[in-house]
């Protein structure tokens, strides 16, 4: 069975053998989040430490943060930024957390062929987390000022919707991905309804069992979305794996900005993840950029030999994706797996 072993092969039974590698991509990507998120939870990173200026300033938001809570009482006593870096930090734990807790379950059923199940749990996260986790970082002054002033109704799929492509973006801008993906690509493939080689129309026809409002979404006559599909059709799997590693990619990475905005991360790690996740994606697309990571993986395998029995890596296309999202090869020979430290080259 075709596998770089980032998660248990009997799970990859029922994905089609051409998108095994770009589901398990999509969780090496979803794993380096969750591994951030913890990571800045254990260190706190997310807290906000000040010194009160006096018992009367302290007195005065232990009483309004006892009656509202710590934002509002940061504001009683006119801790303008504290409160702004509090509700930034924990909007982005939580919705890191949520948007994490969805494409993981979605991954799983994914594995289950329940195609439908998976695409309801994605809506959530690639169609609206997404969005606000973007304008946090493209524009942080901007998205606090409407959280703030404009609650919920300046926050609506309405009203945010013209702002989608410019929000986008901004954001992407600020990534290390820019040059590897489109804000016209990711705008297309979220957002367009009428581009069926897109997830929006995947994923708004499985949340619905009749769309009729929009003629490129509307359901076939004598029909309900989805509801007659086998689940034994490939097609719906090729469709979500063209476009899932590349949202992800850039979803991972506007995690990681947003959190290096509470505390810097260390040179190596940042560059390890960067260099990983981007390989990875060209890799999983098979485009001349994933030739050459192969081919400059191909040499420094050459250098790597198995454990049990002496024999040199053979470079084989999933070994090398195995090299960079695993850290670890598999042995032609006698089929062993052996560690490889990718990331501690950074």
């Amino acid at each position: 069975m075709t596998s770089i072993g980032f998660i248990p092969r009997k799970r990859l039974r029922w994905i089609p053998v051409s998108e095994r590698l770009a589901h398990e991509y999509c969780y090496f990507l979803h794993d380096a989040c969750v591994g951030m998120l913890g990571e800045y939870e254990k260190a706190q990173a997310h807290f906000v430490r000040f010194d009160f200026v006096s018992k009367t300033e302290s007195a005065h938001f232990e009483e309004v943060a006892q009656a509202e809570d710590a934002v509002a009482g940061l504001r009683a006593i006119g801790r303008l930024e504290e409160a702004r870096r509090v509700a930034l930090n924990s909007i982005t734990m939580a919705m890191v957390s949520d948007c994490m807790h969805h494409v993981f379950e979605a991954l799983h059923c994914m594995e289950k062929r329940k195609f439908v199940v998976a695409l309801n749990l994605l809506r959530k996260p690639l169609l609206d987390s997404l969005v606000f986790l973007s304008w946090m970082l493209g524009d942080e002054e901007d998205f606090y000022r409407v959280f703030a002033e404009q609650s919920p109704m300046g926050l609506t799929g309405k009203a945010v919707g013209n702002r989608r492509a410019e929000i986008l973006a901004l954001a992407l801008s600020k990534t290390e991905v820019e040059d590897t993906i489109s804000a016209e690509w990711l705008d297309a493939v979220l957002f367009d309804s009428a581009n069926q080689s897109g997830l929006y129309w995947l994923l708004q026809r499985a949340v619905h069992l009749i769309t009729a409002q929009r003629i490129e979404l509307r359901t076939e006559p004598e029909n309900f979305n989805f509801i007659f599909k086998p689940h034994t059709d490939d097609d719906v799997y090729i469709g979500v794996y063209d476009a899932l590693p590349g949202v992800l990619l850039y979803l991972s990475h506007v995690v990681a900005k947003l959190f290096q905005c509470m505390q810097p991360w260390d040179d190596g790690a940042r560059d390890a993840f960067t260099v990983r996740s981007i390989y990875g994606f060209h890799l999983v697309r098979r485009d001349d950029m994933g030739l050459e990571i192969q081919r400059k993986l191909s040499e420094l395998s050459k250098h790597m030999i198995c454990d049990a029995c002496g024999t040199p890596a053979r470079p084989t296309y999933h070994n090398v994706g195995r090299i960079l999202l695993n850290e670890s090869f598999r042995c032609a020979s006698c089929r062993r797996v052996t560690p490889f430290p990718f990331a501690w080259l950074f």
